[in-house]
């Protein structure tokens, strides 16, 4: 999937932003970008216009020919058009982020979950033979079958500073949070209410 021009000069508003700031360290964080398809299968608050979009932050580049691999992200965004989560919102209950890459390092595999307790959620998986954008706050947002696709560049140092840059990345595209949340059921019941599609679990090992 290509990604739209709309998503393109946002992306490269946040370079030209991330010029503003000064090197403080040698490493050079990554920050990798992700956006999903329409959703497919929508109820409550969601409407099919709604997606899935993720900025990830990482210390450093992810490697070349990587297996899934579980990361720590320095910083990080999800939003679904409905709700937006990242790493400094509050009473985070579950953030795992798990990536396989190619030869180039480009990521090709991936398992990324965001939750706050018994109150919404967002997760994008493509491995282990699933594959899903699903969001739930205030009804549900799915798409099956269809990933999306990560593009990488190059972030802030700071964590502060890279987490304002994909806020404002988030606004310029239209899909920070644009309706109250409201309760979101855990993972294994993520769409029981509404769907009999089997629960997505995560293998134990890789």
């Amino acid at each position: 999937m290509k990604a739209p021009p709309k998503i393109l000069l946002a992306l490269t508003g946040v370079a030209a932003l991330s010029l503003a700031y000064p090197s403080k360290v040698q490493a050079v964080p990554t920050m990798y970008h992700y956006t999903g398809n329409p959703f497919t299968l929508v109820g409550g608050a969601y409407t099919t216009s709604d997606f899935v979009m993720a900025m990830v932050t990482l210390a450093g580049p992810l490697g070349a020919n990587m297996p899934l691999t579980d990361v720590t992200p320095t910083a990080f965004i999800l939003s679904d058009r409905v709700q937006t989560i990242s790493s400094s919102t509050p009473n985070l209950d579950l953030a795992m982020f798990a990536f396989a890459t190619d030869a180039s390092g480009e990521i090709t595999s991936w398992e990324v979950h965001v939750n706050i307790f018994v109150t919404r959620g967002i997760e994008t998986v493509h491995a282990g033979g699933s594959t899903v954008d699903q969001g739930e706050s205030r009804g549900f947002g799915a798409n099956f079958d269809t990933p999306g696709v990560w593009t990488r560049g190059h972030a802030t140092p700071d964590a502060g500073s890279t987490l304002s840059l994909m806020t404002l990345t988030l606004m310029a595209l239209g899909v920070a949070a644009r309706r109250p949340a409201s309760r979101f059921e855990k993972r294994s019941q993520f769409f029981s209410r509404a769907v009999s599609a089997p629960a997505i679990t995560r293998p134990n090992s890789r």
